[in-house]
């Protein structure tokens, strides 16, 4: 083999001429006719043999639908003119998914698949093409990752793949019953297949997934193990019954492995007597298979082979292999000539049948000479695009155009799209569509474990370092980063812990550009600054995912019990200080489900509903109920003040159910319809991700409130989104890097500017702000520059919502809920040592204290009245 090289042929001459100094046959024509004329696949007709290979999105909802980006990738294919679209592996079975967003068709999802289909199709019609729809069933046995983390369906121990997996010898292989039970799944899938509306649908036998498993399955006993006919049961008896069942509606069809590359007895097509990396092939029994597959009616058969887990030159050739995989020790031409080999030996021995042959995107503009000379001279009869349709979706339309492909446009083999998949992301191209898959691929890069090891390392250690003293929390963020560094995840977040309740929701929301990234002495010196909330929010999520978050519960129980009224941050953290001193502890808000502004005003874009659930049932989900109870729905008012809690027997209470709005402007009837308060908004908006907001929108105020809902306003469709502010840009409040999202967004930012009022229309509805001019004035008490009216300034701005993010305080009858505890301009006055208010027993954490601060302040604070109250309480023992 030769050594590896990157793709740098600048026209086809220099391809064919390496292509002879490595001894490759690689045919070419130039002539793109045979690609552009009319085929069959079976009883369909192709409107010519260019191919869309299947390439998983990883894009489906939890439920296994497909969600926005897989109709985007389909409709695109659909109006990008190929002959034939190969869909995507489809699970048939929950546990067999590749990963958590794997498609999965079944009862539940076949409506979402049946719209797919009429998308694609319609996208199609639109620009004159009717391709044929197959879609490729799947179960991903040995990779199968379901929820996230590894959970193998093995066929057979393999010498060459367990130890790559981990498995132990005594790993249980999945039963010949399990295997009977699975044809069932099979059909039924192609059954809802069928009322889809699809053409075909293909067995997937091919990467080393549980059915291409089975056939290599030498070394299984029973009866799909052993000899021929046992390991090809599987796969010959469900395409049988797929063809018995769905045989009159659709074409079915298989994509099959015919050289897995990995020697005997562990691998299918290749020599009994060949060993090592790159055994020879030997298409002996793939042939046999495929005639005997004819049989049973099958249609076509899509050649691949490899694994790509494992040996990922043998089926996609690239310049660039994915993290942590050594290079291809070979030239990637040795690789594609390998592909067409193997095509052309089948469609020799089946010249009848439609072969669909894959290997052609290495070649980038060159596909249509290769693959043009390939059918026309009978070795292939369709050929296709995976990795290459994925960056050029409409090749074929441009090839029917222009006869060529552009440069510009085609696949360069970076390995990105496969990059993607591994670290958990949606896959896309992200070079030729970097608008949508540059972000999550940059995000998938960041939290994958060779990158939190390096971004950790760059920590200077220093001596006193300034970074920690940054921290609202007080998190120990060197001893963080070492342990990260070291690749100890579990020790990293253990540190992290002692100081953050929700390590995640804080590194997601944390203005880090104003604490510890801040500090850091490397940001100092023009470098960039250590990431320290990304790297405690990925390593969170690391423990989320691996179990380790859960709370630490003594057996005994103090029997005291205790009220926490707020299940914000600060509540949150008390709680869980209280539970793991052995205590009882009650948690009450007026919220449907835990996480206070977190999960009700924070944006989407920052942090995820979803992440924040996962995050507090991993840490709260294993404490016993007679520990903790949640009384949701159940706030503190005058139904239920702190009065009532303590006749019901609590021992102590801490209080921390944040603030409400400080205000509005004056309206000229006490109401005004299209004026709402920022926090309501932003939550109406969170919980209606689809919610549109139409005509222009002014936002009043300058903190993090105000810039979230102009951001977000902007998002959902405002015609324009106006953001009023008495004072000047370097005095406005809200954080550096919310106020740069107010940039990005487009948001006009009127500073030196207040409103004082509104105008409405007949109806009773808000048509203007009534604002003036400002300047800067003396100096007030806060040391920050009041601002001073501009006389005849006034002006109205013309708005159809209004949006007033005036500030928080105290709501108006708290002081008669919490009798007891003083209040001082808006917030409770504690202790600031213990958080002790001034009522015995009741201790208060967070916004209600502060006056609003970041959420890693809450969660300390909340730490803190959790040690106030164990010690009040074991004062009183």
């Amino acid at each position: 083999m030769a050594e590896h090289e990157t793709f740098h042929y600048r026209d086809l001459s220099e391809l064919r001429a390496e292509a002879e100094a490595l001894g490759v046959d690689l045919p070419v024509r130039e002539d793109a006719a045979p690609l552009l004329s009319a085929g069959r696949l079976g009883r369909r007709a192709l409107a010519n043999r260019l191919a869309v290979h299947p390439m998983e999105g990883c894009d489906a909802t939890a439920e296994g639908a497909p969600d926005a980006l897989t109709f985007r990738r389909y409709e695109r294919w659909g109006a990008g003119g190929a002959g034939l679209i190969w869909f995507e592996a489809t699970a048939v079975a929950a546990e067999g998914r590749a990963n958590p967003r794997q498609l999965h068709l079944h009862e539940g999802t076949a409506g979402a698949f049946a719209e797919l289909v009429r998308r694609t199709r319609a996208s199609a019609s639109s620009a004159g093409s009717e391709p044929v729809l197959i879609l490729q069933l799947t179960h991903s046995g040995r990779y199968s990752r379901p929820r996230g983390r590894p959970a193998p369906v093995i066929a057979h121990h393999s010498a060459v793949l367990d130890r790559h997996s981990g498995l132990p010898p005594d790993y249980a292989l999945i039963t010949d019953e399990e295997l009977d039970a699975l044809q069932g799944a099979y059909v039924r899938a192609a059954e809802l297949a069928a009322e889809a509306g699809f053409d075909g649908v293909d067995v997937k036998a091919c990467h080393r997934y549980l059915v291409n498993e089975l056939l290599a399955s030498h070394t299984r006993e029973g009866r799909y193990g052993g000899d021929y006919e046992g390991r090809t049961r599987f796969l010959r008896e469900v395409v049988a019954k797929v063809a018995g069942a769905v045989g009159d509606r659709l074409e079915v069809v298989t994509r099959l492995n015919v050289y897995d590359g990995i020697a005997h007895p562990y691998g299918w097509g290749v020599a009994r007597a060949a060993s090592g990396d790159a055994p020879a092939a030997d298409l002996d029994e793939p042939v046999r298979l495929i005639g005997d597959l004819r049989r049973a009616r099958l249609a076509a058969v899509s050649v691949t082979a490899g694994n790509p887990y494992r040996f990922s030159h043998v089926n996609r050739p690239a310049d660039f292999a994915a993290a942590g995989e050594p290079e291809a020790p070979e030239h990637p031409l040795e690789g594609v000539s390998r592909l067409l080999g193997l095509t052309r030996e089948v469609q020799r021995a089946h010249p009848e049948l439609t072969v669909v042959g894959t290997g052609y995107t290495w070649l980038r503009q060159y596909f249509p000479p290769a693959a043009s000379a390939a059918v026309a001279a009978g070795d292939v009869t369709v050929a296709g695009l995976g990795r290459g349709a994925l960056a050029y979706p409409d090749f074929a339309a441009d090839l029917r155009r222009t006869g060529r492909l552009d440069p510009q446009k085609v696949c360069i083999s970076c390995g990105s799209c496969t990059q993607i998949m591994r670290d958990g992301g949606r896959t896309g191209c992200v070079v030729r569509d970097a608008a949508v898959y540059g972000p999550i691929y940059r995000a998938g890069r960041f939290r994958a474990p060779d990158t939190l090891r390096r971004l950790a390392d760059r920590c200077r250690r220093c001596a006193d370092p300034p970074c920690r003293l940054a921290c609202p929390a007080g998190v120990d963020i060197p001893t963080f980063l070492d342990a990260t560094a070291a690749g100890d995840f579990r020790a990293a977040y253990d540190v992290l812990r002692r100081a953050l309740l929700l390590p995640g929701a804080c590194g997601a929301v944390c203005p880090s550009e104003v604490t510890c990234s801040a500090a850091c002495v490397r940001g100092v010196l023009g470098e960039s600054p250590v990431p320290v909330a990304g790297l405690h929010r990925e390593v969170a999520a690391r423990a989320v995912a691996e179990g380790w978050a859960g709370l630490s519960v003594p057996r005994a129980c103090s029997g005291r019990r205790v009220a926490v009224v707020g299940a914000g941050p600060a509540g949150l953290a008390c709680a869980a200080e209280l539970v793991c001193r052995g205590h009882r502890v009650e948690v009450f808000d007026r919220a449907a489900e835990a996480g206070g502004k977190l999960a009700s005003v924070i944006p989407r874009r920052r942090l995820r509903p979803e992440a924040l659930r996962a995050e507090i049932e991993a840490v709260f989900g294993g404490v016993p109920a007679d520990r903790l109870a949640w009384r949701l729905g159940a706030p503190l008012g005058p139904g239920r003040t702190l009065d009532d809690l303590a006749a019901e027997g609590f021992e102590a209470a801490c209080l921390a159910f944040g603030l409400g709005n400080a205000g509005g402007l004056t309206r000229p009837d006490g109401g005004c319809e299209g004026v709402v308060d920022a926090g309501a908004f932003l939550a109406q908006l969170n919980a209606h991700p689809d919610h549109r907001v139409g005509g222009p929108v002014a936002v009043i105020g300058g903190g993090n409130t105000a810039a979230d809902a102009a951001v977000l306003a902007a998002e959902r469709g405002a015609e324009e989104v106006y953001l009023l502010y008495r004072r000047g840009w370097r005095e406005m409040p809200a954080w550096p890097g919310q106020r740069q999202e107010v940039l990005e967004a487009g948001v006009d930012v009127l500073l030196l500017a207040r409103a004082v009022g509104y105008e409405t229309d007949g109806s009773g509805r808000v048509c203007g702000v009534r604002a003036v001019r400002t300047r800067p004035g003396p100096a007030g008490a806060d040391g920050r520059r009041r601002s001073v009216d501009v006389p005849g300034s006034d002006f109205v701005l013309p708005v159809r919502l209004a949006v007033e993010a005036l500030g928080e305080a105290a709501e108006g009858d708290v002081a008669e809920v919490i009798a007891g505890v003083r209040l001082h301009d808006g917030v409770v006055r504690a202790d600031p040592r213990t958080l002790a208010t001034d009522r015995a027993g009741v201790f208060a954490a967070g916004d209600l204290v502060n006056g609003g601060a970041t959420v890693a302040r809450a969660l300390r604070e909340g730490r803190q009245a959790g040690e106030g109250i164990d010690a009040f309480l074991a004062g009183r023992a």
